[in-house]
């Protein structure tokens, strides 16, 4: 009897995550949680929410070099421009998102962190004859951390196809 109950014990264990830090991230990664930020910050309605402008996606780890995850993010337009704004919640050491650090408008918006102080946005760029499925290319721009705000690069690096990185999940 005491095989049987080590045995379902065991199976038991295997169920629950490797850690609780494991299984839970901060709350400064968590799109729900930054969208509420968003609206308490007054930069977000629920009826925008209502309408399909939500935070589509979250790139969760340090940017701002303080040694505390941030929250880089897309905030998806509700219909066909794809994500037309992006952002960063700096995280507290509790996991919450802290001061909003940078709001930027922009259009079919791609976004990737790049290292502990610096990340990069992808945008498209048309010509006059482009097709609103298929830029012609697209343009790289780097935001890098100066210690109390985001410095955008004067200038963007031109790419013929654009990285998954930018775009996936």
């Amino acid at each position: 009897m005491t095989r049987l109950a080590l045995v379902l014990a065991l199976a038991g264990l295997a169920l629950l995550p490797a850690s609780a830090s494991a299984a839970a991230k901060p709350g400064v990664c968590k799109a729900a949680t930054i969208q509420q930020a968003l609206i308490d910050a007054g930069k977000l309605t629920e009826e925008d929410v209502g309408f399909g402008v939500v935070v589509d996606v979250v790139r969760c780890g340090d940017i701002t070099a303080d040694g505390d995850s941030d929250g880089l993010f897309t905030l998806a337009s509700g219909g066909t421009a794809g994500d037309t704004r992006f952002g960063v919640f700096r995280g507290d050491a509790d996991g919450k998102p802290g001061a909003l650090v940078l709001w930027r408008p922009g259009y079919k918006i791609g976004v990737a962190r790049r290292n502990r102080r610096s990340f990069d946005v992808l945008q498209p760029h048309y010509k006059a004859d482009d097709a609103n499925c298929c830029p012609s290319s697209f343009r790289q721009r780097r935001f890098t951390w100066t210690g109390d705000h985001f410095k955008r690069a004067k200038k963007a690096k031109r790419l013929k196809n654009a990285p998954r990185r930018f775009y996936k999940p």
